[in-house]
């Protein structure tokens, strides 16, 4: 048998004592950071990327974007590598490109500056939990530091993989911190209330999860997960994800007994319409079970098939994920809305056209096997022999020029 290794998102609220005392004398500045200016050496190597960061990042949001990691503020008890100067550099540019312009051009400087973490820390390795099988992707403290993992196998050939590890953790971990400026409503819980798992969200497959309504199987683990992943897996879910997603969503699953040569003959046999889906078999215990679509079945276990040869699917619990994730979504887009005058849409749309190619109308191309074409490896039009990434590394090489 097989070991899943599942992704895991935290957000770790920081809570910290406070003792109240006089404090007419106290010099309060608007920087948590040391504001005195120290000038960039430029004969060091990582000067292109330091002057990138302090200028587009330090100095409009006052964030500090941390690349050479920093050992102290990392966990101690994982064996994790620094972030390459490359891989650091694409991530930098991407950051900006596909998360911080996007919110600024509809959100404005100010929500930016009020509302956007004080530190990014980059790391090179993945962050494993062993004893969980799970993976941390990143980490928000108290509103003021996200943490990123894994960044040195950062692809910009393979979009699912960033919005995977990157960018929708990006996303997740902001809602975390405009969620505690500006609560989520109340009713939201209420949607899955009872269907919240915080210990074994992990073992419940993608599909099965989309069918009680959740967005992804972290999204089950409680209420506050729910709402960020909704609005982080929407603004970075493409087109055909969302719609593969909405699908599964239409479904109830159920939770059955089924050995292992059993699963096997119903995998192969496939073209008789059996509706067996995900799996999940236990590691332990001799218990094989496997998640699949509820449908009518006949006394031999069989698809039972209506009068013109289709499946009856059956809905017994009474919950539409669809309806649900839908509802969902209604709520994110007034929170955003009625707090920040962000259309969430607008944003999804914006993320969308930035990550893939569209035609002049807006609509998306698609290649001949029908996905999505990656903008940021795509030529641009006014240069057919420079890619978009090419031109958004300049950002950070044009300061090269100001070491010679």
């Amino acid at each position: 048998m097989r070991n899943k290794l599942y992704l895991l998102l935290l957000a770790t609220i920081a809570m910290v004592g406070i003792g109240f005392t006089a404090c007419s004398e106290d010099d309060f500045t608007d920087s948590i950071f040391d504001t005195k200016d120290y000038p960039l050496d430029r004969h060091a190597y990582s000067f292109p990327l330091d002057t990138f960061l302090k200028v587009n990042f330090l100095e409009p949001y006052n964030l500090k974007f941390i690349y050479r990691m920093e050992d102290i503020g990392s966990d101690m008890n994982k064996n994790l590598t620094p972030a390459s100067y490359e891989t650091s550099m694409q991530l930098a540019v991407l950051a900006k490109y596909l998360w911080y312009d996007v919110y600024e051009m509809y959100g404005g400087p100010e929500f930016l500056k009020k509302n956007s973490p004080r530190i990014i820390h980059v790391i090179g390795s993945k962050s494993y939990n062993t004893s969980q099988g799970t993976e941390t992707l990143g980490v928000a403290e108290g509103g003021l530091k996200i943490t990123l993992y894994n960044v040195n196998n950062l692809n910009v050939n393979d979009i699912d993989m960033m919005n995977e590890y990157f960018f929708k953790t990006m996303h997740h971990e902001f809602a975390h911190i405009l969620d505690q400026t500006r609560i989520h409503p109340t009713a939201f819980n209420l949607l899955c209330n009872g269907q919240y798992d915080a210990s074994s969200w992990s073992d419940t497959p993608d599909s099965v999860a989309a069918g009680r309504g959740f967005m992804s199987p972290y999204a089950s683990s409680s209420t506050s997960e729910d709402w960020v992943e909704t609005l982080a897996n929407y603004v970075t879910l493409d087109t055909l994800a969302f719609e593969r997603l909405m699908g599964a969503a239409s479904y109830e699953w159920e939770l059955i007994d089924m050995e292992y040569s059993d699963y096997l003959k119903r995998r192969q046999g496939a073209e008789s319409l059996d509706t067996v889906g995900y799996f999940k078999f236990s590691t332990g215990g001799g218990d094989n079970k496997c998640y699949r679509r509820r449908c009518a079945r006949n006394a031999d276990d069989t698809v039972a098939l209506d009068e013109n040869g289709q499946v009856q699917w059956l809905h017994t619990t009474g919950r539409d994920g669809v309806a649900i994730i839908n509802q969902k979504l209604d709520y994110v887009r007034g929170w955003l809305k009625d707090n920040w005058g962000i259309s969430l849409d607008d944003l999804r749309r914006e993320v969308q056209q930035r990550q893939y190619l569209t035609n002049p109308d807006g609509s998306f191309v698609f290649t001949s096997y029908g996905t999505l074409v990656n903008r940021l490896t795509s030529p641009l039009p006014d240069e057919p022999n420079v890619m978009l990434m090419t031109r958004l590394l300049m950002q950070v090489l044009q300061y090269n020029k100001l070491q010679q």
